[in-house]
Parts: C-alpha cells; sequence; structure tokens
C-alpha cells in the first residue's frame, strides 16, 4: 500500500511539471506571436506613414463595392475550378494525355520564348531536332566552371545563379544585336540586287535599242541596194529616183535638172498608192530627210487628189460640191499659187486658218478648208524647189571651181553668189 501510494504521488508531480512545462510553452509561443504581429505593424505603418490610411479614405459605400468584386472575383475563380474540375472528371484518358501534353508544350514553348528562340525553332524537340541533340531542351549548366568561379570569388550558390541569369541577359541583347545586324545586311544584300537588276535592265534596253538602230539601218540598206538593181536594169520606179535624188553625195556631180515633184507626172491613182507605201518605209527608216519625204508625201496626197476628182467628175457624181471649190475656180487658183513664194504661201497660209477660226454663219468654210490643202501642197513644192535651186548652184559653183583649178585660174570664184 504504502509503495502505491508512492508511486501514485510521483505520477501527481510528473504530470503536474509536465503540464507547467506545456502551459510555459504555450504562453512562450503567445508571447512570440504578439512580439511578430507587433513589428509587422510596425513595418507597414513605417511604409505608409507618408500616404493617408487607405481604410480611412476609403468610404462604406466603397468597402462594400470592393467586398462585392471581391466576392465576385472569388466566385468566378471557384466557377471556373468547378468547370475545370468536370472537364477532368469527364474527360478520356486520350483527351487527358492530350491535354497534359499541349500544357507541358505550351510551358516549354513559353520557356524557349523566354530564352530567346525564334520562331524557326519553337517546333524542335530533344527527339526531333537537326542537330541529333538529345538535351536540345535542357539548359546547359557548365558545373565545374561554375564551382571554379565560385572557389575564387567566394561567391554562394544563389549569387552564381543571379550572376548567371545576368549573363543569359547579356547573350541575349547580343543575339538580338546579331539578329538585327543581320536583317540590316539582307535589306543591304536586296537594294544591291535591286539596283543590279535595274543597270540589267537599262543595259539591256540600251542594247535593244542599238538592236532596233542596226535592223533599220539592214533595212534602209537593203531598200537603197534594190533600188539601184532596179535603176541600173532600167525598170526603175519612181521611190528608186526619188531615193537617188535625195542621197545623192556632195561629190557626185551628177545633177538633176528638174525638181523632184515632177518625177510624179504621168502616174495614175495605182502608181501613186505603191509610192505612198514606199516613202512611209523610206520615211520610217531615214530620219535625216524626214522634211523631203513629208514634202514628197503631200504633194503625192494632193495629185492623188486630183485624180480622184477627175474620176468623179467624169462619173458626174457631184464632185464639185463635195470638194467645196469649182473646177474652173480651182484652175484659176492654182495659177495664182503657182508663182508665189514659199514666204509669200506662208503669209497667205495665216490668212486662211484666221479665216477658218473666225468664220461667219454664211461662210463656205468648204472653199477655204479646199483651198488650204492645195496652199499646203504649193508651199510643199516651194520648199523643194528652193532646195533644189540651192543644190544646183552649189553644184554648178563645185562644176566652175573644179574646172578653175584644172586649168589654173585663180582669185576670186566665178559665182560668188553661189557661194551662199
Amino acid at each position: 500500500i504504502r509503495q502505491r501510494r508512492a508511486a501514485q504521488n510521483n505520477e501527481t508531480i510528473m504530470s503536474g511539471r509536465h503540464c507547467r512545462d506545456r502551459s510555459d510553452s504555450r504562453e512562450r509561443r503567445r508571447r512570440h506571436h504578439h512580439k511578430r504581429r507587433d513589428r509587422s505593424r510596425s513595418r507597414s505603418l513605417g511604409r505608409h506613414s507618408s500616404s493617408p490610411s487607405r481604410s480611412r479614405s476609403i468610404s462604406p459605400a466603397g468597402r462594400r463595392e470592393r467586398e462585392s468584386l471581391r466576392k465576385e472575383r472569388e466566385k468566378e475563380k471557384l466557377e471556373l475550378k468547378k468547370k475545370k474540375e468536370l472537364m477532368k472528371a469527364l474527360e478520356t484518358p486520350e483527351e487527358k494525355r492530350a491535354r497534359r501534353i499541349a500544357k507541358k508544350e505550351a510551358k516549354e514553348r513559353r520557356k524557349r520564348e523566354k530564352m530567346g528562340w525564334d520562331q524557326e525553332y519553337q517546333g524542335y524537340t530533344n527527339a526531333d531536332n537537326p542537330f541529333g541533340d538529345e538535351h536540345l531542351l535542357d539548359t546547359f549548366v557548365w558545373q565545374k566552371k561554375r564551382e571554379v568561379e565560385a572557389s575564387k570569388m567566394q561567391l554562394s550558390d544563389k549569387e552564381v545563379e543571379v550572376r548567371e541569369k545576368r549573363r543569359q541577359e547579356e547573350m541575349k541583347r547580343e543575339l538580338e544585336k546579331v539578329k538585327k545586324r543581320r536583317i540590316e545586311r539582307e535589306k543591304e544584300r536586296e537594294y544591291r540586287e535591286e539596283e543590279m537588276t535595274l543597270l540589267q535592265r537599262m543595259k539591256e534596253a540600251d542594247m535593244f535599242k542599238e538592236w532596233e538602230a542596226q535592223e533599220d539601218s539592214f533595212h534602209l540598206d537593203q531598200a537603197k541596194m534594190r533600188s539601184k538593181i532596179r535603176i541600173e536594169s532600167g525598170r526603175a520606179k519612181p521611190i528608186d529616183l526619188l531615193a537617188k535624188y535625195v542621197n545623192t553625195s556632195e561629190d557626185d556631180m551628177d545633177i538633176e535638172v528638174q525638181e523632184p515633184y515632177h518625177l510624179l507626172r504621168g502616174l495614175n491613182m495605182l502608181d501613186l498608192e505603191d509610192l505612198l507605201e514606199d516613202i512611209k518605209v523610206y520615211s520610217d527608216l531615214e530620219d535625216s530627210n524626214l522634211h523631203f519625204w513629208k514634202d514628197i508625201t503631200i504633194i503625192c496626197e494632193d495629185e492623188l487628189r486630183k485624180l480622184r476628182r477627175l474620176e468623179l467628175e467624169e462619173k458626174g457624181s457631184g464632185a464639185e460640191r463635195r470638194e467645196g471649190i469649182n473646177t474652173a475656180v480651182s484652175s484659176d487658183v492654182a495659177a495664182v499659187l503657182k508663182g508665189k513664194t514659199h514666204g509669200q504661201l506662208k503669209a497667205l497660209e495665216e490668212q486662211v486658218n484666221q479665216k477658218l477660226r473666225s468664220a461667219a454663219a454664211g461662210t463656205d468654210t468648204g472653199y477655204w478648208e479646199s483651198l488650204l490643202q492645195q496652199l499646203k501642197a504649193h508651199m510643199a513644192r516651194a520648199r523643194l524647189r528652193d532646195k533644189h535651186q540651192a543644190v544646183l548652184r552649189k553644184k554648178l559653183f563645185q562644176l566652175k571651181q573644179e574646172q578653175a583649178d584644172q586649168f589654173g585660174i585663180s582669185g576670186t570664184p566665178l559665182f560668188p553668189s553661189a557661194s551662199g
């Protein structure tokens, strides 16, 4: 009995001590918690001491609105969470596997973008890449170098990681600069290629113009050769004689006495139409004698118009009414215009144009237009006549000069006026 009582007393003493120890530990924990709460409050008060208290500035209506917004956000989060849980509960194993793979790929894509990968490298994986690298997506860490640097500079693991991140950022910026320089080089290369293409096109255009000029020269030489062959064989056409006249050199003393438009006499309508076609060929190929061919064309068209009018008169189709001028009057007008110079005809042309521009109500415009056509033909004849006379004077002067040199006669020219 004594032993049992002694044991009970010992148990009671020990339990009392244990209770006191537990109460002391709870008291210490409570005091420590109060101290930490007081320190956090003091820090928060010191952080916001420069600005007025937000809780005091917010009105009760604002608090209620903020509380309602918070509840709405929590409600939306809860609904979204329920939807995800329901989707996870209803999805098949294949869908679950595909969702996890897509999530993992999205995570890897974000990681690659953060590392500075381009879009062309986004589809590469450890198993599928053209480099054969099984650790392509793993971040390379030079562990031995990190350990050596950490031991030399006495850095902690955290400081080493910060340095590595800073180095990666620098490398990323350098990579961006390299990409920018590459894009600039590509633009410069494209610009150079465009310039080379433009220069090549210009060269080809110049070459094509040269070829075209050579082709025109070849056709003109062929036309002249055909004319020469027809003249030598005694079957010359009017175009052959006109081409020989206009292409006569200064040293050639073969002088044509009559004006070139006299070659059109005696030609019928078919011959004049053929001559117009031949003149068009020479005028297109020969630029040096363009004015001559224009004047011959005007005269040829005038002769062709006269022949057509005569043909209509023979048929009695009222050609006089369509021409706007009587036949007798037309012959009188031709006789008057025949003896005038080019300057007089030019002045008369200005008067006729002025008459047509300021035509009154009763003015016979058909007459004046027909007169203008005849006037243009006479002006073309006058120009050819003046040029022909100048050529004759020059040839005659050259002939007299040669004769004077041959017989040893010196001094003033025999024909001073011809030198002009």
